[in-house]
């Protein structure tokens, strides 16, 4: 079950050519003009300056994503500082309010791009903190299947993904171990599908996003990764994303104060989803490209029949509140 949730960050690959390296004027030329119309938030003026080819690998919409992105990560796009050329390739360091960026790029000799690669710069390496001190509870009620879960990379792909090492999918199975009745051709035949998720602690909402569509189960949308998604912040500075919600459904807005239990929204299908399911992961700061992830443990949960007191998922495990 493929369930790519990574941040969209690398673009393209850049093609092989055997044209003459761009001066490094037009080059200088080409990212004030992209970054004049990024700092304007005129990301349709952005993609005209792409190359017909990099456009066939990377559709138009997930590139205004990837900007819409940066700007509500990075902030205002301030300077790039050059580093040094590779061949077609110019490499320069993107400043931004909240953050660098390694910036390659290649233009062709009608100066449109035709190679854009974003590398997020780590600033820090160690984690501010590798579990929660604010107490969780389990965001869901009734009985859920760990399908992710745990800190290896047999029991969890996302731990190779450096802000959601600790992440965790959560969906609800049915008879014969099955996440959907009838055909599973619907959302609806999806167990998870429309269930209301809570808040697991006290904290306020800091990032949201909405007014992405459910995918058909077994498609995805990389053009928007976590699809309708929530970020609270607890007191502690700890910060938890909800990923996948149904379309319509979140309750909450940047700015509220959530209680622990309160509702937040529906269980959904959309961004890079192929099947409704609950995304949930904690990172150690807001930036998820210089976030480091954490684990999560949930206090009363009930794991295959047997009460913990305090406890952190793992794949395959049936969980529920106490």
């Amino acid at each position: 079950m493929n369930r790519f949730k990574e941040i969209f960050i690398a673009c393209c690959l850049f093609a092989t050519c055997s044209s003459m390296t761009a001066q490094s004027t037009d080059v200088v030329s080409v990212l004030k003009k992209m970054q004049t119309h990024y700092n304007n938030t005129h990301y349709d003026s952005i993609l005209p300056m792409f190359s017909d080819d990099f456009l066939k690998k990377v559709p138009a919409s997930a590139l205004e994503n990837l900007f819409i992105r940066f700007k509500k990560d990075l902030g205002v796009l301030e300077s790039f500082k050059f580093e040094k050329q590779e061949d077609i390739v110019a490499i320069y360091i993107a400043h931004f309010t909240n953050g660098e960026v390694k910036t390659s790029i290649a233009i062709d000799n009608n100066l449109k791009i035709k190679g854009l690669l974003f590398k997020p710069i780590e600033t820090h390496i160690e984690p501010n903190f590798t579990r929660n001190e604010t107490p969780f509870k389990l965001p869901f009620k009734g009985e859920w299947f760990t399908f992710w879960g745990g800190d290896t990379k047999a029991q969890n792909y996302h731990v190779t993904v450096k802000s959601q090492q600790g992440a965790f999918d959560f969906m609800i199975q049915g008879p014969s171990n099955r996440s959907y009745q009838r055909s599973g051709r619907r959302n609806e035949d999806y167990y998870a599908f429309g269930k209301p998720l809570y808040a697991v602690c006290d904290a306020e909402v800091v990032v949201v996003n909405t007014g992405v569509h459910d995918n058909p189960p077994g498609r995805m949308n990389p053009a928007e990764p976590f699809g309708n998604m929530i970020t609270l912040k607890t007191a502690k500075e700890e910060f938890i994303v909800y990923a996948h919600f149904e379309e319509g459904t979140i309750k909450v807005k940047k700015g509220d104060k959530v209680v622990q239990g309160q509702y937040l929204g529906n269980c959904g299908n959309s961004g890079n989803s192929s099947e409704p399911h609950l995304h949930f992961h904690l990172q150690d700061r807001a930036n998820s490209f210089q976030a480091i992830g954490a684990t999560s443990y949930f206090k009363n949960v009930m794991v295959n029949d047997s009460l913990h007191k305090e406890y952190s998922p793992v794949k395959f495990d049936i969980i529920s509140r106490k």
